[in-house]
């Protein structure tokens, strides 16, 4: 048994003490140093629980285009923190979707225990209404089918965790209870539905949304002067919905986030990176995997061509600087942004009872960050996997 010393936040509050690690799990949380243990002490150093990312499509020169590059997406998340990961795929073919999830689920299974875990994948379309695509290529978009989804869930299988959709295309209602029915969370994104429409999405089955408040349509005026409601609000107010924000202060605003935070309160609100090939190194031109090339410059990344240039293209956050945006930006409560960052998405995944915040009995994931938010080691099941030097 170990021990590590530290700021440490817990579900409930964050306190100056000790995490007993035994057998790759939390012993116990307390303020005096268990007897007779080695202990590692990282002063005042934040303790928090390891980072779990629903939404990445890449990180430092790695991204799920095949095993390699999936193996390599997991090892370098550990430098930010991160103990598991859902790599996403965006803008692909059928065959690409489906190589994506057979190529994670051997990635994970063939994974040398100092990486993050793959625990699953992402799917973002095809299924998206091409009058909000974003970043993603309107070749790429595809009418809502049954039968293409349903090659996703035999030949992906467990390894399929979510499925981002615009649901008020042809079928939607049919394909969240499809999603729903066989496990996999569905989940609304890049959709210009009504707020109307909401219930009964949720009534089918549909329980997540895909980076709130990017790829939505505003909220208009109903006659001037007067803000009616639209998806956004009808959102907000939806209790069954949980609710990815990219929190690198560009997609959404540091005001957006404490707003969006009040309302969505502790269990609702899921912070994620929406990463690319390209974060976490230097500035310069990058590539999508289908060829489309975008700018990385002062932290944020811009499209270089076609109708979207200038835009957003995804984002090079990691899971670090997004719990330190929710604490120094956003004033967010650390013991909130630990749910918020790691909690949330591990009930998600219905893998809360083994990760996801520091608790005995739990798996010893955990993340040491200090004063600025850098990530200065990583414990995976209790075992080092990244140190800073």
């Amino acid at each position: 048994m170990f021990a590590l010393k530290g700021h440490i936040v817990t579900p409930d509050e964050t306190i100056d003490g000790f995490v007993a690690v035994k057998d790759g799990r939390v012993r116990q949380v307390c303020a005096q140093p268990p007897d007779a243990v080695r202990v590692i002490d990282y002063g005042d150093d934040w303790i928090v629980p390891g980072f779990i990312d629903l939404h990445t499509h890449g990180i430092g020169s790695y991204e799920p285009v095949d095993e390699q590059g999936l193996a390599g997406m997991a090892q370098e998340a550990v430098r930010y923190g991160t103990t598991g990961l859902l790599p996403t795929g965006a803008a692909m073919s059928v065959d690409q979707y489906v190589q994506l999830g057979v190529s994670a689920a051997q990635a994970a299974r063939s994974g040398n225990g100092r990486a993050a875990r793959l625990l699953g994948v992402h799917l973002e379309g095809p299924f998206i209404n091409p009058r909000s695509s974003g970043a993603m290529a309107l070749s790429t978009r595809r009418p809502i089918s049954l039968s293409e989804a349903s090659i996703y869930v035999e030949r992906i299988g467990a390894m399929f965790k979510i499925m981002t959709f615009s649901p008020e295309l042809e079928n939607g209602l049919e394909l969240i209870r499809f999603l729903a029915s066989h496990g996999v969370v569905a989940s609304l994104g890049h959709s210009v539905a009504n707020g109307t429409q909401l219930h009964a999405f949720v009534e089918a089955g549909l329980s997540h949304v895909v980076h709130l408040f990017n790829a939505f349509v505003p909220s208009g005026e109903k006659e001037p002067g007067v803000l009616q409601a639209g998806l956004l609000e009808h959102i907000l107010v939806e209790d069954a919905l949980t609710c990815e924000l990219i929190c690198d202060l560009h997609h959404v605003a540091p005001e957006i986030i404490k707003i969006a935070a009040r309302v969505l309160g502790p269990y609702r609100f899921v912070a994620v990176t929406d990463s690319l090939y390209g974060a976490g190194l230097e500035d310069g031109q990058y590539t999508f995997p289908d060829g489309a090339p975008y700018r990385i410059s002062d932290g944020v990344a811009r499209l270089c061509g076609g109708k979207w240039a200038g835009g957003l293209a995804g984002s090079v956050l990691t899971m670090n600087r997004a719990f330190g945006n929710l604490v120094q930006r956003c004033l967010v409560d650390p013991v909130l942004a630990a749910r918020y960052t790691s909690t949330n998405a591990a009930r998600i995944l219905k893998i809360d009872a083994e990760t996801g915040s520091i608790e005995p009995g739990k798996k010893a994931d955990l993340a040491v960050l200090d004063a600025d938010f850098h990530c200065l080691a990583t414990y995976l099941e209790g075992n080092l996997v990244y140190e800073k030097r």
